[in-house]
């Protein structure tokens, strides 16, 4: 199974895409071993929701600022991280309080042993960071190519098992 999750800061302007993500690529038919689902409440119970569905693979979508270009989309496979016991203690209090970012996700998913085996993450820069219910338009733009973007990888992930 592949779940697909849409990581958002919810209505903080661009920081939202991933809830926009997730409502345009739940109308679409990605496979029935495909689930989509919004994974921006908090990173201990997006956690408990990997140990419970233990995906094959996760595709994550967010918005995230890395000093790239307004706009620019980034795929990253992400891998396991490894953290000294403070960190760890950090990244779980920031996450028991509902903080989430795609990589406070890994780190508690990490250190709590739910991380499936491929995991993979499309952040788009931002170009607004502040509340706001809108994207700007360089996240609208960008929005439109990282779902079609996820569709592809989605498509890639699901071709080994479809040669079985």
């Amino acid at each position: 199974m592949i779940l697909v999750g849409g990581v958002a800061e919810l209505y903080q302007g661009d920081l939202d895409l991933g809830r926009h993500a997730v409502m345009r690529l739940s109308a679409m038919d990605l496979g029935e071993d495909v689930q989509v689902e919004e994974l921006s409440y908090g990173g201990v119970a997006v956690t408990q929701r990997l140990q419970d569905l233990q995906p094959d693979a996760l595709v994550l979508v967010a918005c995230h600022p890395r000093g790239r270009v307004p706009g620019s989309i980034e795929r990253r496979e992400v891998g396991p991280v490894v953290l000294t016991p403070e960190e760890l203690q950090i990244a779980v209090g920031d996450a028991v309080v509902g903080y989430v970012t795609v990589d406070l996700l890994v780190e508690v998913a990490t250190a709590l042993g739910a991380m499936p085996p491929k995991v993979v993450s499309f952040e788009v820069e931002p170009a607004v960071v502040e509340p706001l219910d809108e994207l700007s338009p360089a996240a609208l733009a960008a929005l439109d190519q990282v779902v079609e973007a996820v569709r592809d990888e989605v498509a890639a992930l699901r071709q080994p098992a479809a040669d079985d």
